[in-house]
């Protein structure tokens, strides 16, 4: 009769064993949590990645295992150690963690061989555990037995009176990339257990509960319960942390431990993988529910700065229903314990949310006084004016997401005010008085100094899209580009052409003449041409003519095809009595085919000059245009006042002692 059995069907395997799990944290939680539960004051989790030889190692110093406790506890699959009796640890009296007995199982979702080892009553016993010869095993008859492991290898013998190591190798492609340095982190975000009692060490290195990683990023935090204020002792702002009831059901008596924490930037909550925008739920010391914000529709900005731990032992009660899933990483959602929690949960979330607009209301002055130019600008508004600018940056720091946001943000309030302010000195107008021009002449000085700074922005985001065109786009995708925005940007043409002139009846007529002509052109000139646009600006009417990138031509043919698109706009502009220039722009995928020197290219544009058609490449507009505009910008002296209050804003770097901001 062999020595271990091992009974389970071969669908349990799978939907509770093999793919129950997702992660590497969550499988070695179960192993910890069975540590907890032998009565164990030492974890060691080891990890050997060597290659094919990627090895995991637990060990334990628990109270181990004999042969008649390896099959009906271990390997009885279902085995359930608080029917028994047993709701506390007979040594140390902890709260048992285990309950559905399936976490056993949770090893075979990362790896295919388990090697078993135990020492109870100074005997050590071995077993393995093969995937794959368990399913075929369970698939004949419902049942394996195990291959002991005899003798023991020294590498493997219980340095302890008692304890369990487990070694999992052979580990599937996915676990073995998820093993990182982080690994440390993860651990300790999944219990509230670690003390001097029950120590867990990651490759050597002991595992805190500071470990987690992200007290400090908190600037705010409710908290339930005692034991929080050392870990969240950096807010040393008393208004930044408040003690909340931690009473859920008071007839019940079930309470909550633990803190919910808003960051300052909602960027610093994705560490590596990890999103960390949770409100984790734990139960007898260990993660029941990853995040119980997915449960809610809670919608606010707030909530992208949410973080929190949340202890409600009362969810796993041992003499109750058992609520958790199978997974044990979340709850049954239509107990009433469960909703009762959640009703707790949004009651804190709407407090939170309500505190954050009070604080953030509160430091938004005092931040925008914190770069001396603002303050300065403030310092220039009177009464009511003042007043408004300072509600106006309380606003903003409310729905900033970090300090580079923040900046800009106040850069364009400030335009919008100063622009504000400006309408409403226009009143002064209608008091004005001849011997008091003066007034009107410092209105006329503000509003240039208004668009100086408007047109200096504009000018400045219009060159960070070329740079970026000019630095990532591919000559194929410059076409469609081109194609798609020439129509409505032409400064990227001339930088002088911000808006299109032309009247509707004269755009109709034109087009109407195009599409005649268009429709007496040969099926090449149609193939390869895109488009031909109309535009006028800055006194000139404008042709512009796309052809597709991969089209070759030369000046001759150029000068046939657009010529009579000229004649057609120079006829309808008589007829409307107007008689501007016509200028028109060929833009090309690559040079002409006759520009094979530089004279000949020479001789090209000479032939096109005396009728105002120039030649452009896609890639020279792009060019040409970003040349154009950093020249303006280095050479521009009419920057304005505010213009130079918002660089100053831009250059400012916050103190290292300022506070953080959400």
């Amino acid at each position: 009769m062999p020595a271990y059995e091992l009974k389970v069907d071969l669908n349990a395997l799978n939907h509770l064993g093999i793919n129950l799990y997702s992660n590497v944290p969550a499988v070695l939680s179960e192993l910890i949590a069975n540590a907890w539960d032998a009565d164990a004051g030492n974890v060691d989790l080891d990890f050997n990645t060597n290659g094919a030889d990627t090895r995991i190692i637990v060990r334990d110093d628990g109270c181990g295992m004999n042969e008649a406790e390896i099959n009906d506890k271990f390997l009885n699959v279902g085995y359930r150690r608080r029917k028994s009796g047993s709701d506390t640890t007979p040594l140390k009296g902890r709260k048992v963690m285990g309950r559905k007995g399936i976490g056993k199982l949770s090893v075979f979702s990362i790896a295919n061989y388990i090697e078993v080892y135990t020492r109870k009553s100074g005997k050590t016993l071995g077993l393995v555990l093969d995937v794959e010869q368990i399913r075929t095993d369970i698939n004949d008859s419902n049942k394996h037995c195990p291959d002991p492991i005899d003798p023991i290898p020294p590498d493997y013998e219980i340095p302890h009176e008692s304890g369990t190591t487990i070694v999992l190798t052979r580990l599937k492609k996915r676990v073995q990339s998820s093993i990182d340095t982080n690994l440390e982190k993860r651990v300790a975000r999944r219990f509230s257990v670690f003390s001097d009692e029950f120590r867990v060490c990651v490759n050597g290195n002991r595992v805190s509960i500071t470990d987690r990683g992200y007290f400090h990023k908190l600037e705010y935090a409710l908290i339930y319960g005692e034991g929080w204020e050392t870990h969240l002792a950096h807010l040393s702002d008393k208004s930044r942390m408040t003690v909340r009831n931690n009473e859920v059901d008071a007839v019940k008596s079930h309470e909550v431990n633990g803190w919910i924490g808003l960051v300052g930037e909602s960027g610093s909550l994705q560490d590596g993988n990890d999103n960390l925008n949770k409100l984790a739920i734990l139960s007898r010391g260990k993660i029941a529910s990853e995040d119980i914000l997915e449960t809610f529709r809670e919608g606010g900005l707030y909530t992208k700065y949410l973080i929190g731990e949340i202890e409600a032992d009362f969810l796993d009660l041992t003499n109750e229903d058992d609520i958790a899933t199978s997974s044990r990483q979340d709850f049954l959602r239509d107990d009433e314990r469960y909703a009762n929690l959640c009703k707790f949960v949004v009651d804190e979330l709407r407090f939170i949310q309500k505190e954050r607009a009070r604080f953030k209301s509160e430091e938004g002055v005092e931040k925008a006084k914190e770069i001396p130019a603002v303050r300065q600008w403030l310092e220039t508004l009177k009464g009511d004016a003042r007043k408004a600018a300072e509600r106006l940056f309380a606003r903003i720091n409310a729905i900033v997401t970090d300090d580079q946001h923040r900046k800009t943000l106040f850069k364009h309030g400030i335009l919008a005010f100063e622009h504000l302010h400006f309408k409403e000195k226009l009143n002064e107008l209608d008091r004005l008085e001849i011997a008091n021009l003066e007034v009107a002449v410092r209105l006329f000085s503000e509003l240039d100094d208004i668009e100086a700074s408007w047109y200096y922005q504009i000018t400045q985001g219009r060159l960070e899209v070329v740079q970026k065109l000019t630095a990532h786009v591919e000559d194929n995708a410059l076409e469609k580009i081109i194609q798609e925005h020439v129509h409505s940007h032409l400064w990227l043409l001339d930088p002088s052409w911000d808006r299109a002139t032309e009247t509707p009846q004269m755009e109709k007529t034109i087009k109407e003449e195009f599409m005649n002509l268009q429709a007496k052109s040969t099926n090449g000139e149609r193939t390869g041409r895109i488009d031909i646009i109309y535009k006028k600006s800055s006194g000139k009417h404008i042709i512009i003519e796309l052809k597709r990138a991969s089209v070759k031509t030369d000046t001759s043919t150029l000068l046939n095809q657009v010529d009579k698109y000229r004649t057609a706009v120079k006829k309808a502009a008589r007829n409307a009595g107007d008689n501007d220039s016509v200028e028109t722009i060929c833009l090309v995928g690559s040079d002409l085919t006759d520009w094979v020197t530089d004279e000949l290219r020479e001789e090209s544009e000479k032939t096109l000059q005396p009728k105002n058609i120039r030649v452009v490449t896609y890639q020279q507009l792009i060019h040409d245009a970003e040349i154009n505009y950093r020249n303006y910008l280095e050479k521009s002296d009419d920057r304005g006042r505010i213009n130079n209050l918002l660089e100053e804003i831009e250059s400012f770097q916050p103190n290292s002692n300022s506070l953080h901001t959400s």
